[in-house]
């Protein structure tokens, strides 16, 4: 299928939230006050994140997922969304009973994070319907979810649509199966798996249909699976850390683009590394998708 087949190349189907990012200089405890330092808002959840982002590198880009209220963050994520000319926001749905969902995220000195999640369990998602499916050439579906998710990989799996997946770390539930390829933070995967050997695991969701599989640990090498079961890494790009929100949608964001070009996985995964190296260490305040070139020329390195 050519991109000239579809009205979209990806439909970005989850999480449509928004992030308030404070800087503090550690987290605070009990006994220990913590002074924000510096403040703002972005546009958030990784489905409007990475929509954002396959947006500004020139892709086709429809998004929807959980409803928003006719609020605060609702009128923000609305503003901003707008403010992409490659995002279709027609599939976006309001509604004044809804408590729009948001993260309050505190980032210390190292560019961890530490996040409050608002409303998240309590907001009710839209469905992805076959006609808007059958418009696009990719599905871009996260796990922060419920059956809804995976109804929406079995619905692009029916119409011969490619799906990309975020942490879908489960080999029981039927979203790994469904995936094509499954981006997977190790960190993600370690908290419901501890002592895991990711290998194994990425062998072990294959078994369950997953296609290849990606594992990101950092600052550490990446570890690629391919749909035959065959390993390879790819080592990060060297960066000074200042935020890492956002980074695991950036870096499946380029993954996507990346499979769109007819790359193969490594080659893609290493666009992504470089993606995300130039994403996270940005100045304080600062929420730029890194454009093509840079991103080619450190790739190309």
């Amino acid at each position: 299928m050519t991109s000239s087949d579809t009205e979209f190349d990806v439909i970005c189907y989850g999480t449509i939230s928004a992030d308030n990012i404070v800087y503090v200089p550690y987290v605070p405890t009990p006994r220990r006050d913590s002074q924000v330092q510096a403040e703002f808002s972005r546009l958030g959840g990784e489905a409007a994140t990475v929509a954002r982002v396959l947006s500004t590198w020139g892709l086709r880009v429809a998004v929807v997922g959980n409803i928003l209220g006719d609020d605060r963050w609702g009128n923000f994520i609305r503003q901003e969304l707008a403010s992409y000319s490659g995002i279709d926001t027609r599939y976006v749905t309001s509604r004044p009973d809804v408590r729009t969902p948001f993260c309050r995220i505190m980032v210390t000195p190292d560019g961890e994070r530490s996040i409050l999640g608002y409303w998240f369990d309590d907001t009710p998602k839209s469905r992805l319907d076959e006609e808007l499916m059958s418009k696009a050439r990719l599905l871009s579906v996260d796990v922060y979810g419920q059956s809804e998710r995976d109804d929406a990989a079995r619905l692009a799996r029916s119409l011969g649509r490619t799906v990309v997946s975020a942490d879908a770390i489960w080999p029981n539930y039927p979203l790994a199966g469904l995936s094509d390829i499954i981006v997977i933070s190790r960190d993600f995967l370690t908290g419901y798996f501890p002592g895991v050997y990711i290998y194994d695991h990425a062998l072990e969701l294959q078994a369950a249909g997953a296609g290849s599989v990606v594992v990101t640990h950092g600052q550490k090498p990446v570890l690629v699976v391919d749909e035959h079961g065959r390993p390879s890494t790819v080592e990060p790009f060297p960066v000074r850390a200042v935020d890492t929100t956002g980074a695991g949608d950036v870096f499946k964001a380029a993954v996507i683009y990346g499979h769109l070009q007819g790359w193969d996985l490594v080659r893609a995964t290493r666009f992504a590394c470089a993606a995300s190296a130039l994403y996270v260490g940005q100045p304080r305040g600062q929420d730029a998708v890194p454009q093509l070139d840079r991103i080619r020329r450190l790739a190309g390195s």
